[in-house]
């Protein structure tokens, strides 16, 4: 699935890019990211149009700058540029939430059965995690954990985290502090390494986050990184594998590192799946609520801001649920966040909060424990064995009580992921760095999947969905449905995480986009026809023509903090 260039198609990009989306003209400078065959050659592009060089981000080829507008189709035109893109900004994937306890007692881990495995002695002991957000401060529980620092903001201020969300994150990834009936973190053993990226307003720039990706494949084998947690969120502009962002992930995951990434916050409709989640190599993880009933998995649903698939090209997402309401964490007493959401303050210096940023920190502790009993487990494996053992919503008739584009492969469940991880590798056939378009049309009003020649899939019948937020109650967590290896269909057919068929059917579908029509649902590969088109003409600057008006053109921005009561 390799896309195909002509030099028609490049043509047709040039001019297109000529066109939008920089202005020629005038003495504004502008941030961009400038990729070149290597490092050396983008800076010798930046400084040949009058540029300054800001970062070198070696791990996607390329240089953070700022240039005169005026030269940027100059430089976009240039034959050494492969790709420029505007240093979009990105935020902490954080939300508020009503407060409903008044105790230190984090029921989350036991939602997710972490107390099974604490009980065989497995806490994360020595595995690095790499948290890239607003930093993490200084508490007991973290004493002596946190390894490693390291600060991307050119202009930072001396405290380690202002904002508070990184601390919040990883108290929920591995805080040791003990509660009414085991450990407040996930994994209270594992290591910490804290990459700043995001400011005391829980913003950062693509700069910024690509300059810590880069420096934790630098610095992975000293301080046994092996899973690296990215609650934040950006808006898509672009196809996947054009973000440069993205671009920087796929890098780490090939590098034998986890990348577990938030679903976003601003859903329920489909195709709210944020960057860098909508990746389809890295672990996308969305939010479910246990309804305050820990002990009662049957009125539990999923968080209605949590982001849902599929994905721009395609794809299913997110990849599991996790608990992301109501959750018990620890916030620095003087930070912004904490200063901010006093009413959400439980006792001393913990909160309860919510968010896909939540159900991801929470699954990255999990993969932590899952990677310290299964040390030779890759990253492909990791995420198969979590899909596997994760549990769907179901009726006891076995159809689906929520879309697979909104629960993916189900709830996280420890006990299998760590101690019994099924055999397999996600992301089947897939090799990062190339585009890939996913198995999922939009047609006759429903999102479905498809076989290779674009008919739909006779045994996949239910798992069509039309959007927005739907549910009519009375279904189990567990059992009632059988689910063989992450998306499993009965006739044969599995999808965990790349796409894999294995019932009979090769994938032929590229990434060639041509003219379509309203009678024309199947293009190429893939096809959007009706709802949820793409306005303009085209707007990206890279090696991939798209002639079809597909314009990405930040449809999923969002700002700031969104709040969920439940």
């Amino acid at each position: 699935m390799k896309y195909k260039f002509s030099l028609a198609a490049l043509l047709l990009l040039l001019t297109a890019l000529l066109a939008v989306p920089f202005v020629s003209g005038g003495t504004e400078r502008v941030s961009v990211l400038v990729q070149a065959g290597d490092v050396d050659t983008a800076v010798a592009i930046v400084e040949a149009y009058g540029g300054e060089l800001n970062e070198q981000l070696a791990i996607i080829n390329a240089v953070s700058a700022t240039v005169p507008e005026h030269a940027l189709n100059a430089i976009a035109a240039d034959g050494r540029t492969v790709a420029i893109h505007q240093d979009e900004e990105a935020n902490v994937a954080g939300t508020t939430a009503a407060r409903h306890i008044n105790q230190v007692d984090a029921t989350f881990p036991e939602v997710m059965g972490v107390d099974e495995v604490w009980a065989e002695r497995i806490k994360g002991q020595q595995i690095g995690v790499a948290i890239v957000d607003t930093g993490i401060a200084n508490s007991l529980w973290a004493a002596r954990r946190v390894v490693a620092r390291y600060d991307a903001l050119d202009n930072g201020t001396w405290r380690l985290d202002p904002h508070g969300h990184g601390t919040m994150m990883a108290s929920l990834i591995g805080n040791s502090t003990r509660d009414v009936d085991g450990f407040i973190g996930i994994a209270p053993r594992v290591k910490f390494i804290d990459v700043r990226a995001l400011d005391a307003e829980g913003k950062g720039t693509y700069t910024d986050i690509i300059e810590g990706l880069n420096w934790i494949l630098e610095n992975k084998d000293e301080y046994n990184i092996r899973v690296v947690n990215l609650s934040l969120l950006g808006s898509i502009s672009s196809p996947y594998w054009a973000d440069p962002v993205n671009q920087a992930v796929e890098m780490l995951w090939d590098a034998g590192i986890v990348v577990v990434a938030a679903a976003g916050n601003v859903g329920p409709d489909a195709m709210t799946i944020a960057a860098p989640g909508n990746d389809p190599f890295v672990i996308t993880v969305g939010a479910f609520t246990d309804n305050y009933t820990p002990d009662d998995p049957s009125d539990d649903y999923i968080a209605p801001f949590s982001g849902a698939g599929p994905t721009e090209v395609g794809f299913v997402k997110p990849d599991v649920v996790a608990p992301g309401a109501h959750m018990l964490t620890y916030a620095p007493a003087h930070s912004a966040w904490a200063q901010e959401n006093q009413d959400l303050r439980v006792t001393g210096n913990y909160y309860e909060i919510a968010g896909t940023s939540s159900a991801t920190a929470v699954t990255t502790g999990l993969v932590a424990l899952m990677i310290q009993e299964n040390p030779d487990m890759t990253p492909n494996q990791i995420k198969y064995a979590l899909m596997a053992s994760a549990q769907p919503a179901a009726y006891e008739d076995g159809t689906l009580a929520w879309s697979i584009f909104q629960q993916g492969a189900g709830r996280v469940w420890a006990p299998t992921a760590v101690l019994n991880p099924a055999e397999g590798e996600a992301n089947a056939g897939m090799i990062s760095g190339e585009p890939y378009v996913g198995p999922v049309v939009y047609r006759d009003g429903e999102f479905i999947l498809v076989d290779e020649n674009g008919e739909p899939l006779a045994d996949a019948e239910g798992y069509s969905w039309v959007g927005g937020y739907s549910w009519v109650g009375g279904y189990s967590w567990v059992g009632g449905y059988s689910w063989v290896g992450g998306y499993s269909w009965v006739g044969g057919y599995s999808w965990v995480g790349g796409y894999s068929w294995v019932g009979g059917y090769s994938w032929v579908g590229n990434t060639d986009w041509d003219e379509w029509t309203q009678e024309d649902v199947w293009q190429s590969g893939y096809s959007w026809v009706g709802g949820y088109s793409w306005v303009g003409g085209y707007s990206w600057v890279g090696g991939y023509s798209w002639v079809g008006g597909y314009s990405w053109v930040g449809g999923y921005s969002w700002v700031g903090l969104t709040s969920f009561e439940e």
